[in-house]
């Protein structure tokens, strides 16, 4: 018997020890594709990185490379699972557990593909995040609008990042 209490006692530390592990929606993934649109050959993106398919870049993209469709697809998959992974990571970095909306994290891995886990790291936006007063798991409203605020008004480098923002923007505070 207590075995048994002590094995369920250990399996409910650990579930509620951490944060729920969040998945992007397919309405996340939409609003990536249509930000990233697909090109099936490579081509140096605003930092200097040779990309292909729907925004994947790596060390093995060379100049001129030509994939088919499936193939960026298939970066695509991997390139989620990786941003899945990127923004659980930043979430359980906040000093509070919270949770978060399915549009919060649909836009929040939006701007994770887009800036990257070290340029979320380094926001401001971010660094306000970790700010956020909760309170019995209940954020305070009034610090999370002003931190939602600050995803309009990132610095960003186009008008198409400016757009990419403002959506990612509508998407986070639902």
């Amino acid at each position: 018997m207590k075995k048994l209490f002590l094995c369920l006692l250990l399996a409910f530390i650990s579930i509620t020890a951490f944060p729920k592990d969040y998945s992007i929606s397919e309405i996340g993934l939409v609003h990536i594709k249509s930000y990233e649109s697909c090109k099936l050959t490579s081509y140096r993106d605003m930092d200097g990185y040779y990309t292909i398919g729907w925004g994947h870049h790596s060390k093995s993209v060379r100049p001129g490379e030509r994939i088919t469709q499936a193939r960026a697809d298939q970066f695509f998959r991997e390139d989620i699972r990786r941003i899945e992974v990127s923004a659980n990571r930043l979430l359980r970095n906040l000093p509070y557990e919270y949770e978060f909306s399915q549009g919060f994290f649909d836009g929040f891995c939006s701007m994770v593909y887009n800036c990257g886990e070290g340029g979320i790291q380094k926001s401001l936006f971010y660094s306000k995040l970790k700010r956020c007063r909760v309170s019995d798991g209940i954020m305070n409203i009034e610090d999370f609008n002003y931190t939602l605020s600050l995803v309009k008004k990132t610095k960003a480098p186009t008008s198409h990042h400016r757009k990419r923002r403002l959506a990612e923007y509508e998407m986070m505070k639902q």
